[in-house]
Formats: structure tokens, sequence, C-alpha cells
């Protein structure tokens, strides 16, 4: 198991929930850490991989982060039981900018659950919302601002093999298509979750870029070469 994924493991308590959220960018230090280098498309759409997929285990380690911020402020009341709190948890991250409605839901369960005071039970959930949210969002940033930078170093070399004379021209092709991917997820980071890489390329222009000119044989070299 890699040293960030046991990061995100371990949260299965408040007090290990709370050490995250003091250090929210520890994920993607360690992630940054483990990430290989890329000398290949093939290498390169492997670690397109890693980093989507490190997006995709913030949101699973959310859900739980959920529950137990849930099942702590409701520990005196049953009006929400545990099937409600786990459907709640299980769909936080798409309650993102959606909190009201999640409110909405909430006192709706609470009055039927029997609650002397239905919203102050939603206010209790909203609380727990916008604590794991807001959570998801500071160790999103990290794993973000890694996709950019990431992205931004590759993307030059990408685009000298898209130029090189040497180069058969399908896999000059690819290298281009690759070059203008990265250059898209350079500004846009969250691109990475649309699609795997190799679909994403497979979905762009075809395009040959010019190769560089070549350079202009001088006086002087004709003298060496004599």
């Amino acid at each position: 198991m890699s040293s960030a994924q046991h990061l995100l493991d371990q949260v299965h308590s408040l007090a290990r929930l709370e050490a995250l959220a003091a250090e929210p960018g520890g994920y993607a230090e360690r992630l940054a850490a483990e990430i290989p280098a890329v000398a290949t498309l093939g290498e390169l759409e492997a670690r397109d991989a890693i980093v989507a997929g490190a997006l995709g285990k913030i949101d699973a380690m959310i859900a739980r982060a959920m529950r137990i911020r849930l099942d702590h402020a409701l520990a005196a009341d049953a009006s929400i039981g545990a099937p409600t709190r786990s459907v709640f948890s299980s769909t936080i991250t798409g309650y993102a900018g959606r909190l009201p409605l999640l409110a909405q839901r909430a006192r709706d369960v609470a009055a039927r659950g029997g609650a002397a005071d239905p919203d102050g039970i939603a206010e209790a959930v909203l609380e727990a919302a916008r604590a794991v949210l807001g959570l998801r969002d500071a160790v999103r940033a990290g794993v973000l601002v890694l996709i950019r930078e990431l992205a931004k170093a590759a993307a030059p070399e990408a685009d000298r093999r898209a130029r090189d004379r040497n180069l058969e021209e399908p896999v000059r092709r690819r290298w281009s298509a690759a070059r203008r991917d990265l250059e898209a997820a350079a500004a846009e980071p969250e691109r990475v979750l649309a699609a795997p890489m190799a679909t994403r390329l497979g979905a762009l222009p075809d395009q040959l870029d010019e190769p560089a000119p070549e350079r202009e044989v001088t006086f002087a070299d004709m003298i060496e070469l004599d």
C-alpha cells in the first residue's frame, strides 16, 4: 500500500479525521513522492491514471468522514437512523453547492423520525457536511496543483517528440495529441477525471505538428567538415 493511500485509509475515527484536517496537504505531498518518472506514452497514460485515481480515493475517504461526523453529531439523536446516515454519507459529494437540499432532506427525515427539533438536527447535519466538504476541497487542492505541475512539465517534451523528424508520423501524431491534452490539463486539472488519457487523446483531432527547422549549415561548419 502506498504512503498516500495509507494516510486516507487511516481515517476511521474522529481523531484521525481531525489530524488530516489539520494538514490536508499531506496527501498530495506523499502522492508527489510516489509519482514515477515517465518517458513513453504508455508511462504518461499510466501516470495520468494514478493522479485521476488519487482524486477518486479522496471522495471515498470523504464518504467515511461524513459518516464519522454524522455519528458524532447525532450521537444523542435517533430520528435519523443508520440507513439514512449511510445514504447521506455515500452521496455527500453530490451535495457540494447544494447544501440547502441536504438541509431540507435532513429536516424532513428528522421530523418523520419524531425529532423534537428537526431544524436543529438539520443544522447538525449541515455542520457535518460543511466540515467534510471543506476538507475535500482542501485535500483535492494539493492534488490538482500536482496534476497541473506534472502536465506543465511534461508538455515541452511531448511537443519536442511531436516535431521530431526521426520519429514515424503516427508516433508524432500521438505525441501531438498528448501535448495538447497536457496543455489542457495544466489549465484544467480536473480534466483527468473525464476519461482515461488514451480515450481523451483519441477524441482529439488528428494533427501532425511541423518539425523544428533544421539548423542551416554555416561556413564554419563546412570548414570543420573539410
